[in-house]
Protein backbone atom coordinates (compact mmCIF):
# COMPACT_ATOMS: atom_id res chain seq x y z
CA UNK A 1 0.00 0.00 0.00
CA UNK A 2 1.18 3.54 -0.70
CA UNK A 3 2.26 5.84 2.11
CA UNK A 4 -0.88 6.89 4.01
CA UNK A 5 -0.97 10.15 6.00
CA UNK A 6 -1.39 9.48 9.70
CA UNK A 7 -4.00 12.23 9.92
CA UNK A 8 -6.59 9.82 8.57
CA UNK A 9 -8.92 9.75 5.61
CA UNK A 10 -10.47 7.34 3.12
CA UNK A 11 -8.15 5.22 0.96
CA UNK A 12 -8.48 2.39 -1.56
CA UNK A 13 -5.83 -0.17 -2.37
CA UNK A 14 -5.88 -2.51 -5.41
CA UNK A 15 -3.55 -5.49 -5.57
CA UNK A 16 -3.29 -8.92 -7.16
CA UNK A 17 -2.87 -12.12 -5.13
CA UNK A 18 -1.43 -15.30 -6.55
CA UNK A 19 -2.29 -18.45 -4.59
CA UNK A 20 -0.38 -21.67 -5.27
CA UNK A 21 -1.86 -24.01 -2.64
CA UNK A 22 -5.41 -24.70 -1.55
CA UNK A 23 -5.73 -23.62 2.08
CA UNK A 24 -7.41 -21.30 4.56
CA UNK A 25 -5.70 -17.91 4.41
CA UNK A 26 -5.93 -14.92 6.72
CA UNK A 27 -5.72 -11.38 5.41
CA UNK A 28 -4.71 -8.76 7.99
CA UNK A 29 -2.92 -5.46 8.55
CA UNK A 30 0.55 -5.20 10.02
CA UNK A 31 2.04 -2.27 11.99
CA UNK A 32 -1.25 -1.02 13.45
CA UNK A 33 -4.76 -1.89 14.61
CA UNK A 34 -5.96 1.74 14.74
CA UNK A 35 -8.36 1.50 11.81
CA UNK A 36 -11.91 2.74 12.23
CA UNK A 37 -13.38 0.65 9.39
CA UNK A 38 -12.21 -1.41 6.44
CA UNK A 39 -13.52 -3.79 3.81
CA UNK A 40 -11.81 -6.41 1.66
CA UNK A 41 -13.28 -7.42 -1.69
CA UNK A 42 -11.58 -10.49 -3.13
CA UNK A 43 -12.55 -11.26 -6.76
CA UNK A 44 -11.69 -14.43 -8.63
CA UNK A 45 -10.80 -14.54 -12.34
CA UNK A 46 -14.33 -15.65 -13.14
CA UNK A 47 -15.78 -12.57 -11.42
CA UNK A 48 -16.95 -14.11 -8.13
CA UNK A 49 -16.43 -11.70 -5.24
CA UNK A 50 -16.08 -12.24 -1.51
CA UNK A 51 -16.55 -9.14 0.68
CA UNK A 52 -15.71 -8.85 4.40
CA UNK A 53 -15.90 -5.87 6.73
CA UNK A 54 -14.30 -4.89 10.03
CA UNK A 55 -12.59 -2.20 12.04
CA UNK A 56 -12.81 -0.69 15.48
CA UNK A 57 -16.11 1.01 14.67
CA UNK A 58 -17.54 -2.08 13.00
CA UNK A 59 -19.98 -4.38 14.75
CA UNK A 60 -18.71 -7.33 12.71
CA UNK A 61 -17.27 -9.98 15.00
CA UNK A 62 -13.50 -10.39 14.89
CA UNK A 63 -12.54 -14.07 14.59
CA UNK A 64 -9.05 -13.43 15.96
CA UNK A 65 -8.24 -11.86 19.31
CA UNK A 66 -7.21 -8.19 19.06
CA UNK A 67 -6.55 -8.43 15.34
CA UNK A 68 -8.37 -7.49 12.14
CA UNK A 69 -7.66 -10.80 10.41
CA UNK A 70 -10.26 -12.15 7.98
CA UNK A 71 -10.22 -15.74 6.76
CA UNK A 72 -10.64 -16.81 3.12
CA UNK A 73 -10.69 -20.38 1.80
CA UNK A 74 -8.71 -20.07 -1.45
CA UNK A 75 -7.75 -22.37 -4.27
CA UNK A 76 -4.75 -21.89 -6.56
CA UNK A 77 -5.20 -18.94 -8.88
CA UNK A 78 -4.94 -15.18 -9.20
CA UNK A 79 -7.27 -12.90 -7.25
CA UNK A 80 -7.92 -9.19 -7.34
CA UNK A 81 -8.03 -7.59 -3.92
CA UNK A 82 -9.63 -4.21 -3.30
CA UNK A 83 -9.29 -2.80 0.22
CA UNK A 84 -11.13 0.29 1.46
CA UNK A 85 -9.88 2.11 4.57
CA UNK A 86 -11.62 4.83 6.53
CA UNK A 87 -10.25 6.21 9.79
CA UNK A 88 -9.96 9.64 11.46
CA UNK A 89 -6.27 8.91 12.13
CA UNK A 90 -3.70 6.13 12.03
CA UNK A 91 -1.06 5.37 14.62
CA UNK A 92 1.21 3.79 12.01
CA UNK A 93 1.17 2.72 8.38
CA UNK A 94 -1.47 -0.01 7.78
CA UNK A 95 0.09 -2.61 5.44
CA UNK A 96 -1.63 -5.71 4.14
CA UNK A 97 -0.20 -9.18 4.57
CA UNK A 98 -1.60 -12.64 3.93
CA UNK A 99 -0.62 -15.93 5.53
CA UNK A 100 -2.01 -19.42 5.87
CA UNK A 101 -4.18 -19.69 8.95
CA UNK A 102 -1.78 -21.99 10.88
CA UNK A 103 1.13 -19.64 10.17
CA UNK A 104 -0.99 -16.60 11.07
CA UNK A 105 -2.09 -18.09 14.38
CA UNK A 106 1.47 -19.04 15.30
CA UNK A 107 2.50 -15.44 14.65
CA UNK A 108 -0.22 -13.48 16.42
CA UNK A 109 -1.75 -15.65 19.14
CA UNK A 110 1.10 -15.14 21.59
CA UNK A 111 1.27 -11.39 21.03
CA UNK A 112 -2.50 -11.03 21.44
CA UNK A 113 -2.53 -13.14 24.60
CA UNK A 114 0.41 -11.09 25.91
CA UNK A 115 -1.50 -7.88 25.22
CA UNK A 116 -4.49 -9.14 27.22
CA UNK A 117 -2.15 -10.11 30.06
CA UNK A 118 -0.53 -6.66 30.04
CA UNK A 119 -3.92 -4.95 30.06
CA UNK A 120 -4.79 -7.06 33.09
CA UNK A 121 -1.54 -6.05 34.81
CA UNK A 122 -2.28 -2.38 34.15
CA UNK A 123 -5.82 -2.80 35.44
CA UNK A 124 -4.54 -4.44 38.63
CA UNK A 125 -1.98 -1.69 39.24
CA UNK A 126 -4.61 0.97 38.54
CA UNK A 127 -7.11 -0.51 41.01
CA UNK A 128 -4.44 -0.88 43.69
CA UNK A 129 -3.10 2.66 43.44
CA UNK A 130 -6.44 4.39 42.96
CA UNK A 131 -7.53 2.67 46.19
CA UNK A 132 -4.45 4.05 47.95
CA UNK A 133 -4.90 7.43 46.25
CA UNK A 134 -8.39 7.85 47.68
CA UNK A 135 -6.86 8.37 51.12
CA UNK A 136 -5.87 11.96 52.04
CA UNK A 137 -2.22 12.83 51.47
CA UNK A 138 -1.63 10.28 48.69
CA UNK A 139 -1.59 12.60 45.66
CA UNK A 140 1.42 10.79 44.16
CA UNK A 141 -0.45 7.49 44.01
CA UNK A 142 -3.60 9.22 42.75
CA UNK A 143 -1.76 10.88 39.84
CA UNK A 144 0.02 7.64 39.03
CA UNK A 145 -3.32 5.80 38.88
CA UNK A 146 -4.75 8.47 36.54
CA UNK A 147 -1.72 8.11 34.27
CA UNK A 148 -2.34 4.36 34.01
CA UNK A 149 -6.08 4.88 33.55
CA UNK A 150 -5.57 7.14 30.52
CA UNK A 151 -3.32 4.55 28.91
CA UNK A 152 -5.82 1.79 29.69
CA UNK A 153 -8.58 3.70 27.92
CA UNK A 154 -6.48 4.32 24.81
CA UNK A 155 -4.93 0.85 24.63
CA UNK A 156 -8.27 -0.87 25.24
CA UNK A 157 -9.85 1.11 22.39
CA UNK A 158 -6.87 1.05 19.99
CA UNK A 159 -6.27 -2.69 20.33
CA UNK A 160 -9.95 -3.48 19.96
CA UNK A 161 -10.20 -5.03 23.43
CA UNK A 162 -13.27 -2.93 24.28
CA UNK A 163 -14.90 -3.88 20.98
CA UNK A 164 -14.18 -7.60 21.23
CA UNK A 165 -14.55 -8.14 24.97
CA UNK A 166 -17.11 -5.48 25.85
CA UNK A 167 -18.88 -4.70 22.54
CA UNK A 168 -17.89 -1.04 22.95
CA UNK A 169 -16.91 0.60 19.67
CA UNK A 170 -16.14 4.10 20.97
CA UNK A 171 -12.99 5.17 19.20
CA UNK A 172 -13.01 8.68 17.74
CA UNK A 173 -11.68 10.52 20.84
CA UNK A 174 -9.98 7.52 22.44
CA UNK A 175 -6.54 9.13 22.31
CA UNK A 176 -7.69 12.19 24.29
CA UNK A 177 -7.14 10.29 27.59
CA UNK A 178 -3.48 9.92 26.59
CA UNK A 179 -3.07 13.70 26.66
CA UNK A 180 -4.82 13.86 30.02
CA UNK A 181 -2.66 11.02 31.34
CA UNK A 182 0.44 12.93 30.19
CA UNK A 183 -0.62 15.85 32.39
CA UNK A 184 -1.27 13.45 35.29
CA UNK A 185 2.22 12.03 34.78
CA UNK A 186 3.82 15.46 35.12
CA UNK A 187 1.90 15.97 38.37
CA UNK A 188 3.01 12.50 39.50
CA UNK A 189 6.67 13.37 38.92
CA UNK A 190 6.28 16.64 40.82
CA UNK A 191 4.79 14.94 43.88
CA UNK A 192 7.13 11.94 43.71
CA UNK A 193 10.27 14.11 43.73
CA UNK A 194 8.87 16.91 45.89
CA UNK A 195 9.09 19.66 43.26
CA UNK A 196 7.56 22.92 44.50
CA UNK A 197 7.91 26.65 43.99
CA UNK A 198 9.83 27.20 47.23
CA UNK A 199 12.60 24.61 47.08
CA UNK A 200 12.91 24.03 43.32
CA UNK A 201 11.56 27.15 41.58
CA UNK A 202 13.10 26.44 38.16
CA UNK A 203 11.77 22.89 37.94
CA UNK A 204 8.43 24.18 39.22
CA UNK A 205 8.34 26.79 36.44
CA UNK A 206 9.35 24.13 33.90
CA UNK A 207 6.46 21.93 35.05
CA UNK A 208 4.03 24.82 34.54
CA UNK A 209 5.36 25.32 31.01
CA UNK A 210 4.92 21.59 30.33
CA UNK A 211 1.36 21.77 31.70
CA UNK A 212 0.60 24.67 29.37
CA UNK A 213 2.01 22.86 26.34
CA UNK A 214 0.10 19.67 27.08
CA UNK A 215 -3.11 21.65 27.60
CA UNK A 216 -2.55 23.41 24.28
CA UNK A 217 -2.02 20.03 22.59
CA UNK A 218 -5.27 18.73 24.12
CA UNK A 219 -7.26 21.77 22.96
CA UNK A 220 -5.76 21.51 19.47
CA UNK A 221 -6.55 17.79 19.37
CA UNK A 222 -10.19 18.41 20.30
CA UNK A 223 -10.47 21.12 17.63
CA UNK A 224 -8.68 19.00 15.02
CA UNK A 225 -9.43 15.36 15.92
CA UNK A 226 -7.56 14.05 12.88
CA UNK A 227 -4.38 15.32 14.54
CA UNK A 228 -5.22 13.84 17.93
CA UNK A 229 -2.79 10.95 17.77
CA UNK A 230 -0.05 13.26 16.58
CA UNK A 231 -0.75 15.52 19.55
CA UNK A 232 -0.66 12.51 21.87
CA UNK A 233 2.60 11.35 20.34
CA UNK A 234 4.11 14.79 20.89
CA UNK A 235 2.78 14.88 24.45
CA UNK A 236 4.50 11.58 25.26
CA UNK A 237 7.80 12.98 23.99
CA UNK A 238 7.34 16.13 26.12
CA UNK A 239 6.56 14.38 29.41
CA UNK A 240 9.39 11.91 28.73
CA UNK A 241 11.79 14.83 28.41
CA UNK A 242 10.43 16.42 31.58
CA UNK A 243 10.77 13.16 33.50
CA UNK A 244 14.34 12.63 32.32
CA UNK A 245 15.34 16.19 33.29
CA UNK A 246 13.83 15.91 36.77
CA UNK A 247 15.09 12.37 37.34
CA UNK A 248 18.59 13.29 36.20
CA UNK A 249 18.75 16.42 38.36
CA UNK A 250 17.58 14.74 41.56
CA UNK A 251 19.77 11.70 40.89
CA UNK A 252 22.73 14.09 40.70
CA UNK A 253 21.65 15.33 44.14
CA UNK A 254 21.87 11.70 45.41
CA UNK A 255 18.09 11.44 45.80
CA UNK A 256 17.57 7.68 46.16
CA UNK A 257 13.97 7.61 44.92
CA UNK A 258 14.96 9.75 41.92
CA UNK A 259 17.74 7.31 41.03
CA UNK A 260 15.26 4.44 40.85
CA UNK A 261 12.82 6.66 38.97
CA UNK A 262 15.51 7.62 36.44
CA UNK A 263 16.06 3.94 35.64
CA UNK A 264 12.31 3.48 35.10
CA UNK A 265 11.90 6.56 32.88
CA UNK A 266 15.00 5.64 30.84
CA UNK A 267 13.65 2.16 30.10
CA UNK A 268 10.28 3.68 29.22
CA UNK A 269 12.02 6.27 27.05
CA UNK A 270 13.71 3.56 24.98
CA UNK A 271 10.58 1.43 24.55
CA UNK A 272 8.22 4.38 24.26
CA UNK A 273 10.52 6.08 21.77
CA UNK A 274 10.20 3.09 19.47
CA UNK A 275 6.42 3.08 19.71
CA UNK A 276 5.98 6.81 18.98
CA UNK A 277 8.60 7.07 16.23
CA UNK A 278 8.18 3.85 14.26
CA UNK A 279 5.58 3.79 11.51
CA UNK A 280 6.53 0.42 10.04
CA UNK A 281 7.66 -2.81 11.68
CA UNK A 282 9.56 -5.68 10.09
CA UNK A 283 7.37 -8.25 11.85
CA UNK A 284 3.75 -9.31 11.45
CA UNK A 285 3.59 -10.47 15.05
CA UNK A 286 3.59 -7.15 16.88
CA UNK A 287 1.85 -3.87 16.18
CA UNK A 288 2.82 -0.36 17.25
CA UNK A 289 -0.09 -0.39 19.72
CA UNK A 290 1.26 -3.54 21.34
CA UNK A 291 4.77 -2.06 21.44
CA UNK A 292 3.32 0.97 23.20
CA UNK A 293 1.46 -1.30 25.60
CA UNK A 294 4.70 -3.12 26.43
CA UNK A 295 6.39 0.23 27.12
CA UNK A 296 3.56 1.43 29.36
CA UNK A 297 3.34 -1.88 31.24
CA UNK A 298 7.08 -2.02 31.87
CA UNK A 299 6.98 1.61 32.98
CA UNK A 300 4.00 0.92 35.26
CA UNK A 301 5.71 -2.07 36.89
CA UNK A 302 8.98 -0.17 37.38
CA UNK A 303 7.18 2.87 38.78
CA UNK A 304 5.17 0.60 41.05
CA UNK A 305 8.49 -0.63 42.42
CA UNK A 306 9.64 2.98 42.85
CA UNK A 307 6.45 3.83 44.71
CA UNK A 308 6.79 0.67 46.79
CA UNK A 309 10.31 1.76 47.73
CA UNK A 310 9.09 5.24 48.62
CA UNK A 311 6.13 3.92 50.63
CA UNK A 312 8.48 1.53 52.47
CA UNK A 313 10.88 4.39 53.19
CA UNK A 314 8.04 6.57 54.44
CA UNK A 315 6.84 3.67 56.58
CA UNK A 316 10.33 3.26 58.05
CA UNK A 317 10.53 7.00 58.70
CA UNK A 318 7.14 6.85 60.39
CA UNK A 319 8.20 3.90 62.52
CA UNK A 320 11.39 5.70 63.49
CA UNK A 321 9.44 8.84 64.38
CA UNK A 322 7.01 6.78 66.44
CA UNK A 323 9.90 5.17 68.28
CA UNK A 324 11.44 8.57 68.88
CA UNK A 325 8.08 9.91 70.03
CA UNK A 326 7.64 6.95 72.34
CA UNK A 327 11.16 7.48 73.69
CA UNK A 328 10.43 11.17 74.21
CA UNK A 329 7.15 10.35 75.92
CA UNK A 330 8.89 7.75 78.05
CA UNK A 331 11.54 10.29 79.05
CA UNK A 332 8.84 12.81 79.89
CA UNK A 333 7.11 10.28 82.16
CA UNK A 334 10.23 8.75 83.75
CA UNK A 335 12.37 9.97 86.60
CA UNK A 336 15.99 10.08 85.38
CA UNK A 337 17.63 9.17 88.68
CA UNK A 338 15.52 6.16 89.67
CA UNK A 339 13.96 5.21 86.30
CA UNK A 340 10.59 5.14 88.05
CA UNK A 341 7.45 6.73 86.58
CA UNK A 342 7.33 10.38 87.66
CA UNK A 343 4.64 12.78 88.89
CA UNK A 344 3.29 13.34 85.34
CA UNK A 345 2.84 9.59 84.95
CA UNK A 346 1.04 9.40 88.28
CA UNK A 347 -1.29 12.27 87.41
CA UNK A 348 -2.12 10.58 84.10
CA UNK A 349 -2.86 7.29 85.86
CA UNK A 350 -5.03 9.08 88.44
CA UNK A 351 -7.33 10.35 85.67
CA UNK A 352 -8.76 6.82 85.41
CA UNK A 353 -8.35 5.90 89.08
CA UNK A 354 -10.54 2.86 89.84
CA UNK A 355 -13.06 2.94 92.68
CA UNK A 356 -11.15 0.17 94.49
CA UNK A 357 -7.82 2.00 94.19
CA UNK A 358 -5.59 3.27 96.94
CA UNK A 359 -2.89 5.95 96.88
CA UNK A 360 0.02 5.93 99.33
CA UNK A 361 2.33 8.95 99.61
CA UNK A 362 5.86 8.36 100.94
CA UNK A 363 8.37 10.89 102.26
CA UNK A 364 11.89 9.70 103.04
CA UNK A 365 13.44 10.58 106.37
CA UNK A 366 16.82 12.29 106.77
CA UNK A 367 17.66 12.72 103.05
CA UNK A 368 18.87 16.25 103.77
CA UNK A 369 21.11 14.89 106.54
CA UNK A 370 22.86 12.50 104.12
CA UNK A 371 23.20 15.22 101.47
CA UNK A 372 24.66 17.76 103.90
CA UNK A 373 27.07 15.43 105.73
CA UNK A 374 28.10 12.94 103.05
CA UNK A 375 27.37 14.75 99.78
CA UNK A 376 24.62 14.58 97.18
CA UNK A 377 26.13 11.49 95.59
CA UNK A 378 25.40 9.53 98.78
CA UNK A 379 21.93 11.10 98.91
CA UNK A 380 21.31 9.98 95.31
CA UNK A 381 22.47 6.50 96.22
CA UNK A 382 19.98 6.44 99.08
CA UNK A 383 17.15 7.43 96.71
CA UNK A 384 18.18 4.82 94.14
CA UNK A 385 18.50 2.07 96.73
CA UNK A 386 15.13 2.93 98.25
CA UNK A 387 13.40 2.85 94.85
CA UNK A 388 15.24 -0.33 93.82
CA UNK A 389 14.56 -2.26 97.05
CA UNK A 390 10.92 -1.20 97.32
CA UNK A 391 10.15 -1.71 93.62
CA UNK A 392 11.54 -5.25 93.77
CA UNK A 393 9.37 -6.00 96.78
CA UNK A 394 6.21 -4.58 95.21
CA UNK A 395 6.72 -6.45 91.93
CA UNK A 396 3.65 -6.38 89.69
CA UNK A 397 1.18 -6.03 92.54
CA UNK A 398 1.61 -2.28 92.95
CA UNK A 399 3.25 0.60 91.09
CA UNK A 400 5.90 2.85 92.65
CA UNK A 401 6.36 6.47 91.48
CA UNK A 402 8.93 9.15 92.34
CA UNK A 403 7.23 12.53 92.70
CA UNK A 404 10.45 14.50 93.14
CA UNK A 405 13.00 15.17 95.86
CA UNK A 406 12.42 12.71 98.68
CA UNK A 407 8.74 12.07 97.85
CA UNK A 408 7.38 8.84 96.36
CA UNK A 409 3.93 7.33 95.81
CA UNK A 410 2.38 3.89 95.45
CA UNK A 411 -0.80 2.96 93.56
CA UNK A 412 -2.37 -0.31 94.63
CA UNK A 413 -5.63 -2.16 95.27
CA UNK A 414 -7.30 -1.19 98.55
CA UNK A 415 -6.99 -4.80 99.74
CA UNK A 416 -3.20 -4.59 99.45
CA UNK A 417 -2.63 -1.49 101.58
CA UNK A 418 -1.32 -3.29 104.65
CA UNK A 419 0.90 -5.48 102.51
CA UNK A 420 2.37 -2.39 100.77
CA UNK A 421 2.98 -0.69 104.13
CA UNK A 422 4.78 -3.81 105.33
CA UNK A 423 7.01 -3.69 102.20
CA UNK A 424 7.86 -0.06 102.94
CA UNK A 425 8.85 -0.95 106.51
CA UNK A 426 10.92 -3.87 105.26
CA UNK A 427 12.64 -1.55 102.79
CA UNK A 428 13.47 0.90 105.58
CA UNK A 429 15.18 -1.91 107.53
CA UNK A 430 17.03 -3.02 104.39
CA UNK A 431 18.36 0.52 103.89
CA UNK A 432 19.63 0.69 107.46
CA UNK A 433 21.25 -2.70 107.05
CA UNK A 434 23.11 -1.26 104.06
CA UNK A 435 24.60 1.56 106.11
CA UNK A 436 21.94 4.25 105.84
CA UNK A 437 21.34 4.60 109.59
CA UNK A 438 18.28 6.73 110.31
CA UNK A 439 16.81 6.24 106.83
CA UNK A 440 13.10 5.52 106.58
CA UNK A 441 9.87 6.73 105.01
CA UNK A 442 6.67 8.28 106.34
CA UNK A 443 3.36 7.22 104.77
CA UNK A 444 0.02 8.80 103.95
CA UNK A 445 -2.83 6.56 102.77
CA UNK A 446 -6.03 7.60 100.97
CA UNK A 447 -8.73 5.49 99.29
CA UNK A 448 -10.46 6.33 96.01
CA UNK A 449 -13.87 6.56 97.66
CA UNK A 450 -12.71 9.40 99.97
CA UNK A 451 -12.71 12.14 97.28
CA UNK A 452 -14.16 12.83 93.85
CA UNK A 453 -11.07 14.22 92.11
CA UNK A 454 -7.49 13.06 91.80
CA UNK A 455 -6.25 16.44 93.05
CA UNK A 456 -8.25 16.04 96.27
CA UNK A 457 -7.00 12.50 96.74
CA UNK A 458 -3.39 13.60 96.36
CA UNK A 459 -3.95 16.50 98.74
CA UNK A 460 -5.40 14.17 101.41
CA UNK A 461 -2.56 11.67 100.96
CA UNK A 462 0.01 14.44 101.26
CA UNK A 463 -1.63 15.80 104.43
CA UNK A 464 -1.75 12.37 106.07
CA UNK A 465 1.84 11.67 105.08
CA UNK A 466 3.11 14.78 106.87
CA UNK A 467 0.91 13.98 109.86
CA UNK A 468 2.54 10.54 109.96
CA UNK A 469 5.96 12.17 109.65
CA UNK A 470 5.30 14.47 112.62
CA UNK A 471 3.94 11.56 114.65
CA UNK A 472 7.03 9.45 113.94
CA UNK A 473 9.30 12.38 114.79
CA UNK A 474 7.49 13.05 118.08
CA UNK A 475 7.63 9.36 118.98
CA UNK A 476 11.33 9.23 118.18
CA UNK A 477 12.00 12.30 120.34
CA UNK A 478 9.98 10.82 123.24
CA UNK A 479 12.01 7.60 123.08
CA UNK A 480 15.23 9.60 123.20
CA UNK A 481 13.99 11.53 126.27
CA UNK A 482 13.03 8.34 128.08
CA UNK A 483 16.37 6.74 127.25
CA UNK A 484 18.23 9.76 128.62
Amino acid sequence: MAQIPLQGGKFTCHTALTITDTDDYVLDFKNTTVIASFSHQLTTTDGVSHVVHGGLNSHQANPYLLRHGRKFSLSPGTYQLTTHLNSPYYLAQPELFIASEPDYLSQVIKSSAGAILMLGVLMGIFVYYIAIGMAPGHTTERMYALFIFGNLIFQGAALGAFAQLGDSHWFYLSSAPILLSNMAYVSFVRHLLGINAIHYPRLHQLSLVVYAILLALLINALINPNWMLEMARTGVAIFLGFGLICGGYFSWLKHRTAQFYLIAITVFGVLGGISISAQKLSTNIWTIEQMGLIAVTVEAILLALVLAYQINRLHQDKERMLVELQDTRSLALTDRLTNLPNRHALEGKMLNFPSYGCLIFLDMDNLKHFNDHFGHEVGDTLLKNFSLFLNQRLGHDAQLYRLGGDEFAILCHEDEVEWCQHQVDATNKQLQANGFIGAGASQGVVFAREADTSADLMRIADKRMYANKRSRKDRKEMIQILQS
